[in-house]
């Protein structure tokens, strides 16, 4: 499985409970054990699009993203199943979760201060249409970092 966050913060916790090692730094940040890769892509759409292209041209797998997001229940973990994107307005589905609540998320061009009615972040939309276009399966989770 690939796995893909915007930041160092975010991934390292999960490079230090996969005990993945670092095997590459340009031009993405790439780490690695037997069973999964972590990309770190930097923050915003293109960032992150770029470097899940990178990382699926070099192997072609499952991705699961794990970041933060704006929402109201700061450190509450949420699968999100529905994506929308603030600049084109689409809107893309994903799988529901059975053990995880589930939330739908707006990928804004910047950060917001402003309540909005779902969870905000600044990369998911993006993954999403990469995901689709290499035609692998796509997760994304989302821990609530702060309130707008």
């Amino acid at each position: 499985m690939l796995l893909i966050t915007a930041t160092l913060t975010e991934a390292l916790p999960i490079i230090d409970a996969l005990k993945l090692t670092k095997v590459q730094n340009k031009p993405f940040s790439l780490f690695a054990n037997n069973e999964h890769r972590l990309v770190i892509s930097g923050i915003g759409t293109t960032k992150a699009a770029s470097a899940l292209s990178y990382a699926l041209a070099q192997k072609k797998e499952s991705v699961c993203n794990i970041g933060y997001a704006a929402g109201n229940e700061i450190g509450k973990l949420y699968n999100i199943h529905k994506v929308i994107d603030a600049c084109s307005d689409k809107v893309y589905h994903l799988s529901k979760s059975s053990v995880l609540p589930n939330a739908s998320c707006t990928t804004v061009p910047k950060p917001i201060n402003k309540k909005i009615a779902t969870l905000a972040d600044m990369e998911a939309s993006a993954l999403v249409v990469c995901a689709r276009l290499y035609t692998v399966d796509i997760q994304i989770l989302k821990i609530v970092s702060d309130n707008f």
